[in-house]
């Protein structure tokens, strides 16, 4: 029972029928939305993938015929300086200039280890090394980086994914990398006391690292987040990665707020390095594009950076296909031109509100807490409150994977087949995760993660059921690792989102909702006199919008215009997973 402020959006939008007619929602909870238009990026790679200067003019250009306003370029160490004694910045000096020409705005990463810094002592000298490096020699390198190149430059972002064991090797240490961005942020801000400094972009689905470098009182030492919520071969939606920046912003909202950027995202369009099974071909690989972008934008993260522009041989996240090799930017993929209509469509625009139409039935509104019944650890308790919801507190005394678990007495049946379930949740503004456990036809129990408790507002968490879940996750029977319906919930349980937290806490849960129906998708921008639904639908649907002209005009993800006509004062569209761009008055 609902008594208490209203609550956000769902992170994804749902219809019941073959054909609905979409219509906004007012929104009376918290939004958080960047400020100012849709912005996107995309990893260039121009000074330290090409292998002559005029590959990297080309490169440039290529960059450019997209309309975009940013890009990331890596100014790579070993690049720059191969020997102790030798500077070299040829190619990096003809990538900025040509990338400048262009009124691009360049994110400068810096690092990693060049061989003769570290002290590993198979390192090749003069090569690329991931091994962490003297400190002194890389505050050197980057007081030179950013001296030469501080004009040009104004956002500077210390290393690449720190918590991945490829790029810190042996293994990742929060706390050396810590000390690394602390050291280098000085150096930045002495030589450029303007420039803007991201935290190298880690992983936002685990928060450890970020935790164990924030307890080394780094927080000040940036100025904004970098994340890299790369969820293939899942596609955007079935990954959900609209979770994504929540999971960073509970930890932001403890210790103060700052910007999230996506500096990389990204899908293979074949077998690459996160899907040996080439799951995505190039059609998905546009679509996963659009959407993954808009998505991210909605919840949150200010500017997002496409990996990347051009395939290496054996892993095409590129917008062009390898060819003949490095210097080939002939053969360009689905996904530069849906790159290219995204960010010509969206130029200018302002958001005006997510627009959706779902069937959400709530299961349980927690008028029965006696219903749920404790197991496994002790470590909390369920009560009804007077407002009619109810109170979970909480106690994690230990150091290891501290959680409680609420059981129902009377499993509760999910009609139908929904898409996804969702939770309103008031947190104590940790990040401790609520989960679900469903059991299906097979007699499987599996478990999803519906989000963390978040902040003392209330708020929906959401999770879809759909796909395949890890084998962690599995939590009793056998099967598939999916849902056969018919299913049921079965409980409700608060985990520790790192085993070395100890503490208590209090959170407050209302409406356990099931979310039915055929996914769509449709953001509304406004230009001037005229209004933008974007729009798309992962399994396809007939939608029909409401409109005061007898015409509009629709484009394509691939950039074709056309003309539409209404019928009755509506629009009527056949949506699908690739999205659509629809103009008409607002």
């Amino acid at each position: 029972m609902r008594r208490y402020l209203s609550f956000l959006l769902l992170t994804f939008l749902l219809v019941s029928s073959q054909a609905a007619s979409l219509a906004p929602v007012t929104v009376l909870g918290q939004r958080v939305l960047p400020a100012g238009p849709p912005s996107f990026g995309l990893n260039s790679h121009l000074a330290t993938r090409c292998l002559n200067l005029a590959c990297v003019s080309e490169g440039a250009g290529m960059v450019a015929d997209l309309g975009l306003a940013w890009v990331r370029e890596d100014l790579h160490w070993h690049r720059v300086q191969p020997q102790p004694d030798t500077w070299d910045w040829e190619y990096t000096d003809k990538a900025i200039t040509e990338l400048r020409q262009r009124n691009l705005n360049i994110l400068g990463v810096l690092g990693p280890s060049v061989g003769w810094a570290t002290s590993f002592p198979n390192d090749l000298p003069n090569d690329v090394s991931f091994y962490p490096p003297d400190l002194d020699r890389f505050v050197a390198y980057t007081r030179a980086t950013v001296s030469r190149y501080k004009e040009q430059i104004h956002y500077w972002e210390v290393w690449n994914e720190p918590d991945n064991p490829w790029f810190w090797k042996p293994t990742p240490d929060p706390r050396a990398y810590a000390e690394l961005l602390r050291r280098t942020s000085a150096a930045i801000r002495e030589v450029d006391p303007s420039a803007k400094i991201l935290m190298g972009g880690f992983n936002p689905f685990d928060t450890a690292f970020l935790r164990q470098m924030m307890a080394a009182n780094v927080w000040d030492s940036f100025d904004i987040l970098a994340i890299h919520p790369y969820v293939d071969p899942c596609g955007p939606e079935e990954g959900n990665i609209a979770a994504a920046p929540g999971l960073v912003r509970a930890l932001a909202d403890q210790l103060g707020p700052k910007p999230i950027w996506a500096t990389e995202i990204g899908w293979s369009s074949g077998p690459g390095d996160r899907d040996n099974k080439g799951l995505t071909d190039e059609r998905m690989q546009a679509n996963f594009l659009v959407r993954a972008l808009l998505l991210l934008w909605e919840g949150g993260v200010e500017r997002s950076f496409w990996y990347t522009l051009k395939d290496d041989e054996h892993n095409p996240y590129g917008l062009l296909a390898f060819g003949t090799g490095r210097n080939d930017f002939s053969q360009r993929k689905p996904a530069f031109a849906a790159f290219q209509t995204l960010n010509r469509e969206l130029q200018g625009v302002t958001f005006s509100e997510k627009r959706d139409l779902f069937q959400k039935k709530v299961i349980d509104n927690f008028s029965e807490v006696r219903d749920w019944r404790r197991v496994s650890q002790p470590n909390g308790t369920l009560r009804k409150t007077d407002a009619g919801n109810a109170e979970l507190n909480y106690n994690f005394s230990t150091q290891e994977n501290d959680y409680v678990a609420f059981e129902r007495s009377q499993p509760l049946s999910l009609l139908g087949e929904p898409y996804g379930l969702g939770l309103d949740v008031y947190g104590d503004g940790s990040d401790q995760t609520l989960k679900v456990w469903v059991k299906d036809a097979e007699g499987e129990v599996l478990q999803f993660v519906l989000g963390i408790v978040g902040a003392p507002r209330w708020h929906t968490i959401t999770t879809p059921i759909v796909g395949q879940v890890e084998p962690g996750n599995r939590i009793s029977g056998q099967g598939n690792g999916k849902i056969d319906f018919p299913a049921s919930v079965v409980a409700l349980v608060l985990d520790d989102s790192r085993d070395s937290f100890v503490g208590f806490g209090q959170v407050y849960l209302d409406n356990l909702t099931a979310i039915s129906g055929r996914e769509v998708y449709d953001l509304r921008f406004e230009r001037g006199n005229k209004a933008l639904d974007v729009i798309w639908s992962p399994p396809g649907i007939r939608v029909t919008l409401n409109t005061t002209l007898p015409t509009g005009s629709i484009v394509t993800r691939a950039g074709a215009r056309q003309p539409i006509t209404a019928s009755k004062g509506q629009f009527l569209l056949n949506v699908g997973p690739d999205p659509l761009y629809l103009w008409h008055a607002r």
